[in-house]
């Protein structure tokens, strides 16, 4: 071969990957191949496979970290308490035992008035959960074996629960794992939460009315099979077949919007969550799941495992819903105990009690017109300052520390 044609062929190969890229049509960042280890078994247990760090470059030149930015080695963020964990030997038999293990010093205190919630959650693998944006629980095992959760912490309801949802990988940037005589397997996902009341009264559970917007995608074998229509990132058409070679795969990326995880976050942009029977999760063999299944499967009100639109080929999602009073009970109503003024406002109003009534400490939320819980506002001294919201028509809910909750519709209208 001539000197002229090698370096044709070099430039033609450096090219290759730009060229295919151009394929790709998406809002995602694309990279190829393998990222580089950046934290190496930084968790094992018996039994389980090692679980490393790592990054990769984009084509359009942005660093990425695999299989996702999380705070596993973050001591501020709280570990969840155990259901079933054989990596530390907390294997309860049953829900009850695991309450009673429970270390109340790990409750956190988001309301230190609130009320007492039992989040129980399997993920496969990686969860980190935020409560109105403090961070409640994350997992103690990122990969595997698999294990189950118990985080408890205090509230005031409505609350918006925010998880990080990660598939972890083996082969860094590729999102798969070795299994069997494939070397390059793209394993499954998949989140179950149920979140009970300090009665144990089942709250809420993970379901279709959950949001989840996937933020990492791959493999991927050819950048024209995954598609976009509006808010849906979907990959369907995409192979999820084993190989021995995935060196030339691809991956897709999204950057996390910031504050996903705060209560004023919007996510009306982002899909509904897609539900999966156990079996596609293939849970049917696993103590950690099964041992619960009084909680998880319950018969009045079944959880479902919930991801983003594939629940192979999607390995970083975020999941988001408000808990607790929603639109359907939210009305306003006659008010009989306090009186509010200036309404219509431009920001701050004033309450007071009906004449002859004791004072109370009070507690406020406030409620868009569609019912949707927009945030908790202190009201302790008898005025409420909304001047953060934007102008429109609201709901503000007036609750005391007796038990006693008044709705009054109010106006937020600005002037210059």
């Amino acid at each position: 071969m001539s000197r002229l044609a090698f370096r044709i062929g070099l430039l033609l190969l450096l090219a290759m990957p730009m060229f295919l890229a151009a394929q790709y049509t998406g809002t995602g960042s694309v990279t190829r191949g393998k990222g580089s280890v950046t934290q190496a078994s930084f968790f094992s247990c018996t039994g389980g496979r090692v679980t490393s760090m790592g990054s990769i470059i984009s084509s359009d030149n942005k660093t990425w970290t695999l299989p996702a930015v999380v705070n596993f080695s973050n001591a501020a963020f709280p570990f969840a308490g155990d259901l079933y964990n054989s990596c530390n030997n907390k294997t309860y038999l049953n829900t009850v035992e695991a309450l009673k293990s429970f270390n109340s010093a790990d409750i956190v205190n988001i309301d230190a008035e609130g009320e007492l919630i039992n989040a129980y959650v399997f993920a496969d693998n990686y969860f980190e959960m935020y409560v109105n944006g403090i961070p409640v629980g994350k997992d103690k095992v990122p990969f595997t074996q698999f294990n189950s959760s118990l985080i408890r912490f205090r509230v005031k309801q409505p609350f918006v629960a925010a998880i990080l949802a990660v598939d972890w990988e083996e082969a860094m940037g590729l999102g798969t794992e070795a299994n069997g005589p494939a070397a390059y397997h793209a394993g499954d996902g998949g989140l179950v939460a149920v979140f009970t009341d300090s009665a144990g009264k089942i709250i809420t559970v993970t379901d279709k009315q959950w949001k989840a917007q996937t933020y990492y995608t791959a493999p991927v074998k050819d950048l024209r099979c995954p598609t976009e229509s509006g808010n849906l990132r979907l990959s369907d058409r995409c192979s999820t077949a084993d190989s021995s070679d995935g060196n030339l795969w691809y991956g897709l990326h999204w950057e996390r919007p910031a504050d996903w995880e705060k209560p004023g976050f919007n996510d009306a942009g982002w899909p509904n969550a897609f539900e999966y029977a156990n079996s596609t999760i293939g849970v049917d063999n696993k103590p950690a799941y099964t041992r619960f299944t009084d909680i998880f499967d319950n018969s009045g009100t079944d959880a479902k495992f919930i991801w983003s639109s594939n629940v192979i080929l999607d390995n970083e999602v975020l999941m988001r819903h408000t808990i607790g009073s929603s639109a359907g009970t939210l009305k306003p109503g006659k008010s009989n105990r306090f009186n509010i003024w200036p309404n219509p406002s431009s920001g701050k109003i004033y309450i007071s009690l009906q004449g002859g009534l004791t004072p109370e400490r009070l507690h406020c939320r406030v409620f868009n017109s569609s019912g949707k819980w927009v945030g908790n506002f202190d009201c302790a001294g008898d005025t409420v300052d909304l001047a953060s919201l934007p102008q429109g028509f609201y709901i503000l809910n007036i609750a005391t520390d007796n038990g006693f909750s008044e709705n009054h519709k109010i106006h937020l209208l600005y002037h210059e």
